[in-house]
């Protein structure tokens, strides 16, 4: 077994965020606890998420693509509120921040609004201790909120389930291409899941898409020797509606030009005036962690 610990700096408390480049993209650092996030400027988003010592980020993200942007993806939901189910609009996830502001350990994205349709997004992203916050607020009841960390395809991930009378999986099988409908009744591919008692293990192939929804949790993943736990934070104003029969822990695992996982928390509808919801990012790494080499990828070119 591996033991994990918190690595501790100086910094115990999150640092100050500063000017920086990322690939040649105007950004913002921030170190704590020996880890280093960095939020793109052209992106208005966390893009990277260094381990002590260096190495590479735990967070997966390409050039900017047609396809995905990487890093911390944040939308509203669900898709059958937006004008066409694909793309998502440009104000969220293709443009880069209108304004971004910070004081002290506080680093604040607001999110051009051009489409009327569509509401407002503000990002805040704050190192308390060793967690990171990841917090995104909006005014539109019609909407959920849906946070998409992508992370590497080698990554592991592991949920539990709960078999109840209604769910004998225990689990959903979300919409994803090609495949319509929330499917309570199939179970998830043999490709890339492995099922031990409640504990669900994934990992992707790059064989088959897939995409499995649980109850509310933690999800925890293992990347190149580091664990990240992606944990659901503070919420305010939301309604009692929660989609996808109550199930808003969520794994994605592309394939071809979508190759790479993404963990995903969903909040319910939001209420009236203004909705917020956060995560907190928990990386740690091995107690005997020695620089993790670069990994050949298209986003290493």
């Amino acid at each position: 077994m591996v033991a994990f610990v918190v690595v501790l700096t100086a910094s115990v408390f999150g640092g100050e965020w500063t000017p920086t480049q990322w690939r040649g993209e105007p950004a913002w650092e921030s170190s704590s606890c020996g880890w280093t996030a960095v939020v793109s400027a052209e992106r208005a988003r966390l893009i990277a998420l260094t381990p002590p010592g260096g190495g590479d980020s735990l967070l997966f993200a390409e050039f900017k693509t047609q396809f995905s942007w990487g890093g911390h993806r944040f939308w509203l939901g669900p898709q059958t509120a937006w004008k066409v189910v694909w793309p998502p609009p440009t104000d969220w996830e293709t443009s880069p921040a209108a304004r971004i502001e910070t004081e002290g350990g506080v680093l604040r994205v607001v999110h051009p609004h051009t489409d009327p349709a569509y509401p407002a997004l503000t990002r805040v992203y704050e190192w308390r201790g060793g967690v990171l916050h990841c917090m995104a607020s909006w005014s539109d009841a019609r909407f959920q909120g849906i946070h998409i960390l992508q992370i590497p395809p080698d990554a592991v991930v592991r949920v539990k389930r709960r078999i109840t009378p209604e769910l004998a999986l225990g689990y959903v099988l979300p919409p994803i291409y090609k495949r319509d409908g929330l499917l309570t009744d199939r179970e998830v591919s043999p490709e890339v899941a492995r099922i031990d008692g409640d504990e669900i293990t994934l990992r992707n192939t790059g064989v088959v898409a897939e995409k499995i929804a649980v109850q509310p949790q933690d999800i925890v993943a293992e990347i190149g020797g580091y664990r990240l736990t992606l944990k659901r934070g503070e919420m305010r104003g939301m309604s009692e509606v929660v989609p996808d029969l109550g199930m808003v822990t969520q794994v994605y695992m592309g394939i071809a030009h979508n190759h790479f996982t993404e963990i995903e928390q969903l909040t319910p509808l939001a209420g009236e005036g203004v909705a917020v919801s956060e995560i907190l990012l928990m990386p740690v790494a091995p107690r005997r962690a020695a620089i993790r080499p670069p990994r050949r990828h298209p986003s290493r070119r």
